[in-house]
Protein backbone atom coordinates (compact mmCIF):
# COMPACT_ATOMS: atom_id res chain seq x y z
CA UNK A 1 0.00 0.00 0.00
CA UNK A 2 1.48 3.61 -0.87
CA UNK A 3 1.91 6.37 2.21
CA UNK A 4 0.75 9.80 1.83
CA UNK A 5 -0.54 12.03 -0.82
CA UNK A 6 -3.85 13.18 -1.16
CA UNK A 7 -7.05 11.81 0.99
CA UNK A 8 -8.92 9.15 -1.48
CA UNK A 9 -13.10 8.23 -0.70
CA UNK A 10 -14.14 6.05 2.23
CA UNK A 11 -16.86 3.96 3.58
CA UNK A 12 -19.12 6.26 5.03
CA UNK A 13 -20.97 3.51 7.19
CA UNK A 14 -18.19 4.77 9.58
CA UNK A 15 -20.13 7.66 10.53
CA UNK A 16 -21.73 6.90 13.70
CA UNK A 17 -21.25 10.52 16.00
CA UNK A 18 -22.37 14.18 16.56
CA UNK A 19 -19.68 16.37 16.38
CA UNK A 20 -21.85 19.50 16.58
CA UNK A 21 -20.23 20.22 19.94
CA UNK A 22 -16.87 20.28 18.65
CA UNK A 23 -17.28 23.08 15.92
CA UNK A 24 -18.80 25.63 19.07
CA UNK A 25 -15.91 28.18 18.42
CA UNK A 26 -17.13 31.21 18.47
CA UNK A 27 -20.87 33.52 18.03
CA UNK A 28 -20.97 32.71 14.15
CA UNK A 29 -19.28 29.61 12.36
CA UNK A 30 -19.99 29.45 8.44
CA UNK A 31 -18.56 25.98 6.68
CA UNK A 32 -16.89 26.96 3.29
CA UNK A 33 -15.90 25.28 0.35
CA UNK A 34 -11.86 25.50 1.19
CA UNK A 35 -9.79 27.37 3.66
CA UNK A 36 -8.88 29.92 1.06
CA UNK A 37 -12.65 30.94 0.62
CA UNK A 38 -13.04 30.62 4.63
CA UNK A 39 -10.05 33.53 3.92
CA UNK A 40 -11.59 35.54 1.71
CA UNK A 41 -14.76 35.17 3.16
CA UNK A 42 -13.26 36.94 6.45
CA UNK A 43 -11.48 39.42 4.72
CA UNK A 44 -14.44 41.08 2.86
CA UNK A 45 -16.81 40.57 6.27
CA UNK A 46 -13.79 42.97 8.07
CA UNK A 47 -14.07 45.79 5.28
CA UNK A 48 -17.61 45.85 5.79
CA UNK A 49 -16.39 48.06 9.01
CA UNK A 50 -13.05 48.49 8.40
CA UNK A 51 -10.60 49.51 5.98
CA UNK A 52 -7.82 46.88 4.89
CA UNK A 53 -4.59 48.31 3.57
CA UNK A 54 -2.24 45.85 4.76
CA UNK A 55 -1.50 42.29 6.83
CA UNK A 56 1.41 40.64 8.35
CA UNK A 57 1.69 37.55 7.39
CA UNK A 58 4.26 35.17 8.28
CA UNK A 59 6.88 33.70 5.50
CA UNK A 60 6.17 30.36 6.08
CA UNK A 61 3.06 29.74 4.46
CA UNK A 62 0.90 28.26 1.28
CA UNK A 63 1.36 30.65 -1.46
CA UNK A 64 -3.02 30.34 -2.00
CA UNK A 65 -2.85 32.28 1.46
CA UNK A 66 -0.86 35.33 0.05
CA UNK A 67 -2.99 35.25 -2.87
CA UNK A 68 -5.67 35.41 -1.22
CA UNK A 69 -5.34 38.25 0.63
CA UNK A 70 -3.69 39.79 -2.94
CA UNK A 71 -6.43 38.74 -4.69
CA UNK A 72 -8.66 41.35 -1.96
CA UNK A 73 -6.02 44.36 -3.07
CA UNK A 74 -4.36 43.94 0.60
CA UNK A 75 -0.34 44.63 0.62
CA UNK A 76 1.04 41.78 2.33
CA UNK A 77 3.99 41.95 4.71
CA UNK A 78 6.30 39.29 6.01
CA UNK A 79 7.45 38.25 9.36
CA UNK A 80 10.29 35.16 9.58
CA UNK A 81 9.52 31.81 10.64
CA UNK A 82 13.10 30.35 10.77
CA UNK A 83 14.83 27.50 12.40
CA UNK A 84 17.36 27.53 15.20
CA UNK A 85 17.11 24.85 17.42
CA UNK A 86 13.48 24.76 17.20
CA UNK A 87 11.04 26.98 15.14
CA UNK A 88 11.18 30.42 16.33
CA UNK A 89 9.31 34.13 15.29
CA UNK A 90 11.20 37.27 14.16
CA UNK A 91 8.28 39.63 14.55
CA UNK A 92 8.37 43.68 14.37
CA UNK A 93 5.89 44.69 16.96
CA UNK A 94 5.94 48.27 15.59
CA UNK A 95 4.82 47.48 12.13
CA UNK A 96 2.39 49.42 10.57
CA UNK A 97 -0.49 47.01 8.96
CA UNK A 98 -4.36 46.33 9.59
CA UNK A 99 -4.66 42.40 10.25
CA UNK A 100 -2.50 39.69 11.62
CA UNK A 101 -2.58 36.39 10.79
CA UNK A 102 -1.21 33.90 12.87
CA UNK A 103 -0.36 30.25 12.84
CA UNK A 104 -0.67 27.11 14.78
CA UNK A 105 2.49 25.43 13.42
CA UNK A 106 1.78 21.60 13.09
CA UNK A 107 -0.30 21.47 16.07
CA UNK A 108 2.54 21.62 18.76
CA UNK A 109 1.06 24.08 21.69
CA UNK A 110 4.57 25.54 22.18
CA UNK A 111 4.32 27.45 18.84
CA UNK A 112 0.99 28.63 19.53
CA UNK A 113 1.23 32.55 19.04
CA UNK A 114 -0.50 34.25 21.49
CA UNK A 115 2.04 36.66 23.31
CA UNK A 116 1.89 38.76 19.45
CA UNK A 117 -1.45 38.19 19.55
CA UNK A 118 -2.27 39.91 22.46
CA UNK A 119 0.08 42.58 21.89
CA UNK A 120 -1.35 43.08 18.50
CA UNK A 121 -4.96 42.86 19.80
CA UNK A 122 -3.64 45.99 22.38
CA UNK A 123 -2.60 47.81 19.49
CA UNK A 124 -5.71 47.80 17.91
CA UNK A 125 -4.82 45.27 14.63
CA UNK A 126 -7.40 43.07 13.38
CA UNK A 127 -6.43 39.28 14.49
CA UNK A 128 -7.31 36.49 12.02
CA UNK A 129 -5.57 32.71 13.43
CA UNK A 130 -5.48 29.62 11.41
CA UNK A 131 -6.26 26.95 13.28
CA UNK A 132 -5.60 24.47 10.40
CA UNK A 133 -2.81 22.51 11.96
CA UNK A 134 -4.12 22.95 15.62
CA UNK A 135 -7.90 21.91 14.86
CA UNK A 136 -7.72 18.52 16.63
CA UNK A 137 -5.07 19.98 19.71
CA UNK A 138 -6.56 20.72 23.34
CA UNK A 139 -5.16 23.78 22.22
CA UNK A 140 -6.93 25.16 19.16
CA UNK A 141 -6.56 28.66 19.10
CA UNK A 142 -5.98 32.12 21.27
CA UNK A 143 -8.73 33.57 23.10
CA UNK A 144 -8.24 37.06 21.92
CA UNK A 145 -8.66 36.08 18.04
CA UNK A 146 -11.23 38.20 16.54
CA UNK A 147 -11.65 35.46 13.26
CA UNK A 148 -10.64 31.49 13.21
CA UNK A 149 -10.22 29.94 9.86
CA UNK A 150 -9.01 26.22 8.83
CA UNK A 151 -9.01 23.94 6.09
CA UNK A 152 -10.64 20.92 7.28
CA UNK A 153 -10.38 18.57 4.24
CA UNK A 154 -5.86 18.65 5.53
CA UNK A 155 -7.78 16.09 8.51
CA UNK A 156 -10.71 14.43 7.04
CA UNK A 157 -11.90 12.11 3.70
CA UNK A 158 -13.68 15.26 2.17
CA UNK A 159 -13.35 16.52 -1.40
CA UNK A 160 -14.30 19.95 0.30
CA UNK A 161 -14.03 21.99 3.50
CA UNK A 162 -13.18 24.96 5.67
CA UNK A 163 -14.21 27.01 8.17
CA UNK A 164 -14.44 30.62 8.58
CA UNK A 165 -15.28 31.31 12.54
CA UNK A 166 -16.35 35.04 14.01
CA UNK A 167 -15.78 34.51 18.26
CA UNK A 168 -17.41 37.36 19.13
CA UNK A 169 -19.64 38.83 16.17
CA UNK A 170 -22.11 37.95 13.47
CA UNK A 171 -20.80 37.96 10.27
CA UNK A 172 -22.69 40.47 7.75
CA UNK A 173 -23.38 38.48 4.91
CA UNK A 174 -24.61 34.97 3.97
CA UNK A 175 -22.39 32.06 1.83
CA UNK A 176 -23.36 31.58 -2.03
CA UNK A 177 -26.42 28.84 -1.75
CA UNK A 178 -24.90 28.12 -5.60
CA UNK A 179 -23.43 24.93 -6.31
CA UNK A 180 -19.86 24.50 -6.44
CA UNK A 181 -20.35 22.56 -9.72
CA UNK A 182 -16.31 21.18 -10.41
CA UNK A 183 -16.77 19.71 -7.25
CA UNK A 184 -17.43 16.15 -9.35
CA UNK A 185 -13.97 16.50 -10.67
CA UNK A 186 -11.97 16.18 -7.06
CA UNK A 187 -14.92 13.40 -6.07
CA UNK A 188 -14.10 11.41 -9.14
CA UNK A 189 -10.26 11.79 -7.91
CA UNK A 190 -11.27 10.21 -4.85
CA UNK A 191 -12.83 7.31 -6.33
CA UNK A 192 -10.39 6.65 -8.69
CA UNK A 193 -7.84 6.74 -6.19
CA UNK A 194 -9.80 4.66 -3.60
CA UNK A 195 -9.69 2.00 -6.74
CA UNK A 196 -6.38 1.97 -7.49
CA UNK A 197 -5.51 2.05 -3.78
CA UNK A 198 -7.56 -1.12 -2.75
CA UNK A 199 -6.11 -3.01 -6.03
CA UNK A 200 -4.05 -5.77 -5.54
CA UNK A 201 -1.99 -4.91 -9.20
CA UNK A 202 -1.01 -1.44 -9.49
CA UNK A 203 -2.59 0.10 -12.41
CA UNK A 204 -0.21 3.05 -13.08
CA UNK A 205 -2.89 4.01 -15.55
CA UNK A 206 -5.09 4.67 -13.50
CA UNK A 207 -2.85 6.14 -11.30
CA UNK A 208 -2.06 8.82 -13.63
CA UNK A 209 -5.92 9.24 -14.53
CA UNK A 210 -6.49 10.11 -10.57
CA UNK A 211 -3.51 12.51 -10.10
CA UNK A 212 -4.50 13.98 -13.29
CA UNK A 213 -7.91 15.12 -11.63
CA UNK A 214 -6.56 16.19 -8.25
CA UNK A 215 -4.59 18.44 -10.80
CA UNK A 216 -7.01 20.03 -12.42
CA UNK A 217 -9.67 20.70 -9.27
CA UNK A 218 -6.56 22.86 -7.64
CA UNK A 219 -6.21 24.50 -11.12
CA UNK A 220 -9.41 25.34 -10.93
CA UNK A 221 -9.47 26.47 -7.17
CA UNK A 222 -6.97 29.15 -8.36
CA UNK A 223 -9.20 31.07 -9.62
CA UNK A 224 -12.83 29.91 -8.39
CA UNK A 225 -13.32 29.69 -4.87
CA UNK A 226 -14.97 33.04 -3.44
CA UNK A 227 -18.20 32.59 -1.41
CA UNK A 228 -19.30 28.84 -1.65
CA UNK A 229 -20.59 26.54 1.31
CA UNK A 230 -19.52 23.17 2.29
CA UNK A 231 -20.97 20.73 0.74
CA UNK A 232 -23.67 18.73 2.11
CA UNK A 233 -21.48 15.45 1.81
CA UNK A 234 -18.60 16.98 3.25
CA UNK A 235 -20.80 18.74 6.06
CA UNK A 236 -22.16 15.41 6.59
CA UNK A 237 -18.61 13.36 7.30
CA UNK A 238 -16.83 16.04 9.94
CA UNK A 239 -20.49 15.53 11.83
CA UNK A 240 -20.24 12.30 11.90
CA UNK A 241 -17.05 10.96 11.49
CA UNK A 242 -15.34 9.74 15.15
CA UNK A 243 -12.98 12.57 15.52
CA UNK A 244 -11.98 11.08 19.29
CA UNK A 245 -10.46 7.90 17.30
CA UNK A 246 -8.88 9.89 15.06
CA UNK A 247 -6.99 12.06 17.15
CA UNK A 248 -6.43 8.62 19.23
CA UNK A 249 -5.16 6.54 15.78
CA UNK A 250 -2.95 9.93 15.19
CA UNK A 251 -1.53 10.10 18.53
CA UNK A 252 -0.36 6.68 18.58
CA UNK A 253 0.58 7.03 15.34
CA UNK A 254 2.96 10.44 16.38
CA UNK A 255 3.84 8.84 19.34
CA UNK A 256 5.71 5.98 17.23
CA UNK A 257 7.24 8.07 15.17
CA UNK A 258 9.22 10.21 17.44
CA UNK A 259 10.21 6.54 19.58
CA UNK A 260 11.81 5.47 16.47
CA UNK A 261 13.49 8.68 15.13
CA UNK A 262 13.69 10.82 18.26
CA UNK A 263 17.63 9.82 18.71
CA UNK A 264 18.83 10.19 15.29
CA UNK A 265 21.55 12.47 14.98
CA UNK A 266 20.33 13.03 11.25
CA UNK A 267 17.48 14.58 12.19
CA UNK A 268 16.27 17.61 13.81
CA UNK A 269 12.62 18.28 15.57
CA UNK A 270 10.97 21.91 15.14
CA UNK A 271 9.16 21.34 18.28
CA UNK A 272 8.85 19.47 21.78
CA UNK A 273 5.33 17.30 21.87
CA UNK A 274 2.83 18.02 24.93
CA UNK A 275 0.23 16.56 26.34
CA UNK A 276 -3.10 17.72 24.56
CA UNK A 277 -1.02 17.94 21.37
CA UNK A 278 -2.50 16.58 18.19
CA UNK A 279 -0.06 17.11 15.24
CA UNK A 280 -1.19 17.16 11.50
CA UNK A 281 2.00 15.78 10.26
CA UNK A 282 5.83 15.71 11.99
CA UNK A 283 7.44 18.08 10.65
CA UNK A 284 11.56 16.91 10.64
CA UNK A 285 14.35 19.48 9.91
CA UNK A 286 17.29 17.90 7.17
CA UNK A 287 20.00 19.37 5.24
CA UNK A 288 18.70 19.96 2.24
CA UNK A 289 20.69 17.55 -0.31
CA UNK A 290 19.38 14.99 1.86
CA UNK A 291 16.14 15.89 3.01
CA UNK A 292 15.45 16.01 -1.08
CA UNK A 293 17.27 12.74 -1.76
CA UNK A 294 15.71 10.77 1.03
CA UNK A 295 12.73 12.08 -0.14
CA UNK A 296 13.53 10.75 -3.45
CA UNK A 297 14.66 7.30 -2.14
CA UNK A 298 11.13 7.05 -0.70
CA UNK A 299 9.01 7.86 -3.17
CA UNK A 300 10.71 5.15 -5.12
CA UNK A 301 9.16 3.01 -2.00
CA UNK A 302 5.88 3.95 -2.46
CA UNK A 303 6.11 6.52 0.36
CA UNK A 304 5.31 10.20 -0.60
CA UNK A 305 6.25 12.48 2.19
CA UNK A 306 4.99 16.29 1.44
CA UNK A 307 7.05 19.43 1.65
CA UNK A 308 5.70 22.26 3.75
CA UNK A 309 5.62 24.70 1.60
CA UNK A 310 7.05 24.38 -1.74
CA UNK A 311 6.78 28.15 -2.53
CA UNK A 312 10.15 30.24 -2.65
CA UNK A 313 13.47 29.47 -1.24
CA UNK A 314 13.81 32.67 -1.43
CA UNK A 315 11.39 33.68 1.24
CA UNK A 316 12.31 30.96 3.99
CA UNK A 317 14.83 28.80 4.80
CA UNK A 318 12.55 25.86 6.09
CA UNK A 319 11.46 25.57 2.94
CA UNK A 320 14.89 23.97 1.78
CA UNK A 321 15.07 21.71 4.79
CA UNK A 322 11.21 20.26 6.27
CA UNK A 323 10.00 16.98 5.46
CA UNK A 324 6.46 16.34 7.09
CA UNK A 325 6.50 12.73 7.84
CA UNK A 326 2.73 11.18 7.42
CA UNK A 327 0.68 10.17 10.72
CA UNK A 328 -2.91 10.08 9.77
CA UNK A 329 -5.97 7.79 10.72
CA UNK A 330 -5.36 5.35 7.46
CA UNK A 331 -2.09 4.15 8.74
CA UNK A 332 -1.67 1.32 11.04
CA UNK A 333 1.38 0.42 13.15
CA UNK A 334 3.01 -1.88 10.74
CA UNK A 335 2.81 0.70 8.04
CA UNK A 336 4.18 3.42 10.01
CA UNK A 337 7.01 1.46 11.16
CA UNK A 338 8.00 0.29 7.60
CA UNK A 339 8.11 3.47 6.44
CA UNK A 340 10.41 4.84 9.45
CA UNK A 341 12.09 1.91 9.19
CA UNK A 342 13.05 3.03 5.37
CA UNK A 343 14.25 6.54 7.05
CA UNK A 344 16.32 4.75 9.50
CA UNK A 345 17.95 2.56 6.57
CA UNK A 346 18.72 5.58 4.09
CA UNK A 347 19.84 8.18 7.07
CA UNK A 348 21.51 5.96 9.32
CA UNK A 349 21.27 6.34 13.34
Amino acid sequence: MEIGSDFYEYDKTYLKNDNAQFWNLGQDIKFTLTGRTAIGYVLENIKKYKNIKGAYLPNYICESVINTFKNEDIDVYFYDVYFENGLKYNIDLSKKFDVFFAMNYFGYSDLCMDEYIDAFKESGKIIIEDITHSLLSKKKYCDRSDYLIASLRKWFPIADGGMAVNRYGDFYFELSDEKFEELAIKEKAMRLKKKYIENNIKDDKLKNEYLSYYRKFNNVLNNKYKNYKMSKSAYEIINGIDIEQIIKSRNDNVNLIFEKLKNNRNISWISNLNEGDCLLFVPIILEHESRDNLRNYLIKKGVYLPIHWPVDEKLNSIFKNELSLVCDQRYTKVQIENYTDLIIEYLGG
